[in-house]
Formats: C-alpha cells, structure tokens, sequence
C-alpha cells in the first residue's frame, strides 16, 4: 500500500505547481475578459468650460488683443464605435450656452471692461487611441478633424464690428474613462480644436486663426 500512497503524493505536489501555473496563465484572459465585452457601439454626454480664443499673426500692429467673454458652459454629445481593446472612432458635436454679460455694455466704456463675447460649436470626427490600466481605468489621446462655426458679439462702445465664421478645424485631445460598471464609464478629458486658413472672427479679434478648447466630465454607455 505504501507504493500507490507515495504515488499519490508525488501526483499532487505535481499537479499542485502545475495548477497554480495554469491559473496564472489564465489570469490575463479572465481579467481582460470584460474589456474584450467593450467593442462595440457605445454614446457619451458631457458638461465642462469651454474656451475661444483667436492666435496666430496679427493682423493689425497697432490694435492690441481684445479682451473677450466666452460661453459659462460647454457641452457635448457624441457616438463611437470600439473596435478592440486599443482603437475607436468617435463623432461628437461641442456646443456653448449661457454667455456672459460683457462688462463694457454696463459701463458703455469698452476700454473699462471687454469688447465683447465670442461663442462657438463644433462637430468632429476623431481617432481614440487606448491605453487600458487594468479593469476599470484607461488612458485615451485624440485625434481628429471637424468643423467649427463661430460668431462674435461687439460689445457697446467697442469699435469692434459682429463676425461669423464658419470652417474645418484640426483636433487633439487626451483624456481617461472610468468605469463604474459592466457598461458605463464616467471620461475626464482636455480636447482643442484649430481652425485652418484666415477666419473672419480671428480677423475680428486682431488674429488670422481661431483656437476652441474644452474641458470636459461625461458620461458614457456601452451599447
């Protein structure tokens, strides 16, 4: 009896290391299991600060860079398509509501305050590329192009006149999403857009370009 009861020890203490080893190597897959459960169609809606500012080559050496309000609140809503743990597309709209009051029109002395308020919304189309940090955590940067339409509003007393514009514009951002369940997530990120070619309201505004950034919390579902 001595002999099959050494046998069976020896089997176990073998098969002991060879199952931990197998869990081991099963651990990747399981724990990638619920990323993999991401591809797919999912949507995203977001509030945050939104910034419009005009740079590049002035266009008028004597006139200095007006002072402007922007939008109190930007938003977004978008739709995306992750194709694996790594990649996505994405469309997403950014609009401006509740400008504010320019400080000049109180006064009706422009130099005493701003010229005026300037507001803008976009739809792009963008690349995500992803970078997962286990479970629940990833790091994404952006990369896309779109179009933005802008208006100015001169402020009372300001020689500056109204100005629309409308064109495509470059876009890069980086961001994280968190995942607070099988299949929604909660996404922090900083996104710019940069407008290609003169525009009308950057003329305005003393500049031949136009830059809109965003600083954004949303929410997003998984389809």
């Amino acid at each position: 009896m001595t002999a099959p009861i050494n046998q069976e020890l020896h089997m176990k203490k073998f098969f002991s290391p060879l199952a931990v080893v197998t869990a081991l190597s099963l651990a990747p897959a399981v724990a990638w299991a619920d990323v993999d459960d991401r591809t797919g169609v999912y949507g995203v809606v977001g509030v945050g600060k939104p910034k419009v500012a005009a740079h590049g080559r002035n266009m008028d050496a004597n006139q200095s860079k007006p002072r402007v309000d922007n939008a109190k609140l930007g938003y977004t809503l978008g739709t995306g398509y992750r194709l694996n743990n790594y990649l996505a597309v994405e469309a997403d709209f950014y609009g401006q509501a509740g400008n504010r009051k320019n400080s000049s029109t109180r006064t009706g002395d422009a130099s005493n305050g701003r010229n005026g308020s300037v507001k803008n919304r976009a739809y792009t189309v963008s690349g995500l590329a992803i970078m997962p940090l286990g479970d629940h955590v990833e790091l994404f940067g952006r990369a896309g192009v779109g179009r933005m339409n802008t208006s100015f509003t001169a402020a009372t007393g300001s020689n500056l006149g109204k100005a629309r514009s409308s064109g495509m514009a470059t876009q890069f951002g980086a961001g994280a999403n968190v995942y607070v369940g099988d299949n929604s997530f909660l996404r922090a990120e900083w996104t710019t857009l940069r407008g290609k070619g003169k525009d009308d309201v950057a003329k305005a505004l003393g500049r031949d370009k136009l830059r809109a950034s965003n600083v954004m919390v949303s929410y997003g579902h998984n389809f």
